[in-house]
C-alpha cells in the first residue's frame, strides 16, 4: 500500500508541475512543434514535417533560463511522447503515464542544454544536434531503454534518407533533422551570414541523399531464397485456451500448405505461435515434425520452452529429418511485461496492467541458425541439375527489433538476414503495430541484411536490405487483424556495414563533444563573471 501510495503522490505532483511556467505564445509554439513531429509517424506518416518541426519549438526556447527551457521542453516531451504511445493507455494508464513523465525526460534535458551562450556560437551547429543525440541515445538504454519512436524513425519511408544509418545507426538520421531544422532556425534569426547557413544546410542534405542513392544501387552477388510469412490473426482470448488449441493448429496448417504451392525455402511463423511447449508435448512435437517432413520445408515457430523449470519465450527451428535443431532464447524481456523487476517489491503494479505479465527468463546467446536448401531444375539434356545454396540468419522475438545495438551483434556473429516473429495483437487496431514496424526498417538499412516480419497479427512482411518493404500480408489494404501469408524472395547479404562493426561509434562521439562543450562554456561563463 505504502509503495502504490507513493506512486500516486509522485503523479499529483507532476500533473500539479504543468502549471509552471507554460503559458502565453511560447507554449503555443511548443504545442505546433510537437504536432508537427507527431504527425511525422503513423498512421499519418508526413515525413517530410520532421525537417522544420523544430523550427517552432527553438524558438519558444531562446533566451529563456535553464529552469524555463527545461519545462518548456518537458512540455513538449509530455506532448509528444503522449499522442505517440496513446495506445499504452488501453493496457496500462498508470504504467503508460509513468513512461510518458520519464521519456519527457529526454527532450527537457535537450532543452536545458540548449543555453543561450551555447547556441549563439558556431560549434551550435553541431552541440544542438549531438545533445539531441545525447539524449535520445540515453532515453534508449535507462533502465534497459525504450527506443520507439526515434527522431530518425520519421524517414522510415525516405529510403535514399535513411542510407547513412548503416555507418551512424538510426541516431545519425535523428542528427541529420534536428541539424536542418537548426540551420533554418539560425537563417530565419541571422540577417547577416544567413546564405552560407542555408548553403550549408542544403549541402549536408544533398551528401546524404547522395550517399543514400549509391548504397541502394550497390549490389552484392547473393542466390536468392524464397521466405514465406504466415499471419495466423489468432484472437488473444483464444490463443491459450486450451479448447482452441487445436483449431490454432489448423489455422497456421492451412495458411501454410497455401504458401507451399509457390514453393518457398523457409517458412516463418509468429511469436508463440504454437499453443503450448513444443519440445516438451509430444503431441504438438509429432504434428510439426510430420508436417515438416511431409512438405520438405525449413520451418521457424516461436513457442515458450521449459529447461529444468526456467520458462524461455523461444524460436525453434525445424528441418525434414531433422526435427527441432536449434532454438534461441528471447535475451531482451519487455519490462513488466516478461517479467518483474525488483521481484515482489512491486508486484502490486499488476493490479494497475490490463494483460498477464508473465514470467520468463532471459536467454543469454546470440544464436546463428544455419541450414541449406537444395534446389533441382530439369536440364536440356534431361538431366536433373542440383545446387544447394547455405544460408545463416537469426530471430528478433518481439519488440528486440527496436534495439540497433542489440540487433547489429546478431549480424556481427554472422547472420546473413533477420527474422522477427512477434505479437502485436495486445495493443489492438492502433498505430502500435505500423510504429513498431519502423523499427525493423531501421534495422534492415542499418546492418544492410533483409529482414522477415512474421506477427500473430499486423505487420508482417519482407523488407530488402535498404528497409525497402517489398511484401506485406494484407486484405483489402488492411495488414492488421487480417490472416493470411506473403511470400517473397530475399538475397542474404555478406557484406558487414561500419554499424554492424563498430556499433554506436557516431552517438559516443556525440556524447563526449556534448560533455566537452558543455563543460569548456560553463567554464568561460564561470570566468566572466
Amino acid at each position: 500500500m505504502r509503495e502504490r501510495e507513493e506512486v500516486q503522490e509522485v503523479l499529483r505532483e507532476v500533473s500539479s508541475g504543468f502549471r509552471l511556467q507554460v503559458s502565453g505564445y511560447r507554449s503555443i509554439l511548443i504545442a505546433v512543434s510537437a504536432a508537427c513531429l507527431i504527425l511525422c509517424y503513423p498512421p499519418f506518416n508526413i515525413g517530410f514535417l520532421a525537417w522544420f518541426s523544430f523550427i517552432p519549438f527553438f524558438f519558444a526556447i531562446e533566451n529563456q533560463d535553464t529552469k524555463k527551457r527545461f519545462t518548456l521542453g518537458y512540455f513538449y516531451g509530455f506532448l509528444f511522447f503522449g499522442a505517440i504511445l496513446y495506445w499504452l493507455f488501453k493496457i496500462s494508464v498508470p504504467g503508460a503515464l509513468i513512461l510518458v513523465i520519464l521519456l519527457a525526460l529526454a527532450p527537457a534535458i535537450f532543452s536545458a542544454l540548449c543555453s543561450s551562450s551555447l547556441v549563439s556560437r558556431l560549434s551550435s551547429f553541431v552541440f544542438v544536434p549531438a545533445a539531441w543525440i545525447f539524449t535520445e541515445y540515453m532515453r534508449s538504454h535507462f533502465l534497459t531503454g525504450f527506443p520507439w519512436a526515434l527522431l530518425g524513425y520519421s524517414q522510415s519511408y525516405n529510403i535514399p534518407t535513411i542510407q547513412i544509418s548503416d555507418i551512424t545507426g538510426p541516431y545519425g538520421v535523428s542528427f541529420l533533422i534536428v541539424l536542418i531544422n537548426f540551420s533554418v532556425y539560425k537563417a530565419i534569426r541571422k540577417r547577416e551570414g544567413r546564405f552560407y547557413v542555408l548553403f550549408f544546410a542544403l549541402m549536408i542534405y544533398a551528401f546524404n541523399i547522395l550517399y543514400g542513392e549509391y548504397v541502394i544501387k550497390r549490389h552484392y552477388p547473393a542466390s536468392e531464397l524464397r521466405v514465406a510469412s504466415v499471419q495466423g490473426n489468432i484472437p488473444q482470448g483464444e490463443k491459450w485456451d486450451p479448447a482452441f488449441r487445436n483449431s490454432i493448429m489448423r489455422q497456421y496448417v492451412r495458411l501454410s500448405e497455401k504458401a507451399l504451392s509457390k514453393k518457398p525455402g523457409l517458412l516463418v511463423w509468429p511469436e508463440t505461435a504454437v499453443p503450448g511447449y513444443l519440445a516438451e508435448e509430444k503431441d504438438l512435437k509429432k504434428a510439426l515434425t510430420s508436417f515438416v517432413d511431409k512438405n520438405n520445408v525449413h520451418l521457424l515457430v516461436g513457442s515458450v520452452r521449459d529447461e529444468a523449470g526456467a520458462v524461455f519465450n523461444s524460436a525453434m527451428f525445424l528441418s525434414p529429418a531433422k526435427g527441432i535443431e536449434k532454438h534461441y532464447d528471447k535475451s531482451h524481456l519487455v519490462l513488466f511485461g516478461e517479467y518483474m523487476p525488483f521481484g515482489d517489491r512491486l508486484a502490486w503494479v499488476k493490479d494497475y496492467i490490463d494483460k498477464p505479465i508473465a514470467e520468463f527468463n532471459r536467454g543469454s546467446e546470440f544464436t546463428v541458425f544455419n541450414f541449406r536448401v537444395v534446389n533441382a531444375t530439369s536440364a536440356n539434356n534431361g538431366h536433373v541439375l542440383r545446387t544447394t545454396d547455405f544460408y545463416r540468419f537469426s530471430v528478433l522475438v518481439c519488440f528486440e527489433d527496436i534495439f540497433p545495438d542489440h540487433v547489429r551483434r546478431f549480424v556481427k556473429e554472422g547472420a546473413r538476414f533477420l527474422v522477427n516473429i512477434t505479437n502485436d495483437a495486445w495493443f489492438g487496431k492502433t498505430s502500435a503495430p505500423y510504429q513498431h514496424l519502423e523499427g525493423s526498417i531501421f534495422r534492415a538499412a542499418e546492418n544492410k541484411v533483409p529482414l522477415v516480419r512474421a506477427a500473430n497479427t499486423g505487420v508482417s512482411c519482407i523488407i530488402d536490405r535498404t528497409g525497402r518493404v517489398v511484401k506485406y500480408v494484407e486484405v483489402d489494404k488492411d495488414k492488421i487483424f487480417v490472416e493470411g501469408f506473403c511470400i517473397g524472395g530475399i538475397r542474404p547479404s555478406f557484406y558487414r556495414t561500419f554499424y554492424t562493426r563498430f556499433g554506436d561509434v557516431f552517438s559516443w562521439a556525440s556524447i563526449a563533444l556534448v560533455m566537452i562543450l558543455y563543460t569548456v562554456s560553463v567554464i568561460r561563463e564561470r570566468k566572466q563573471k
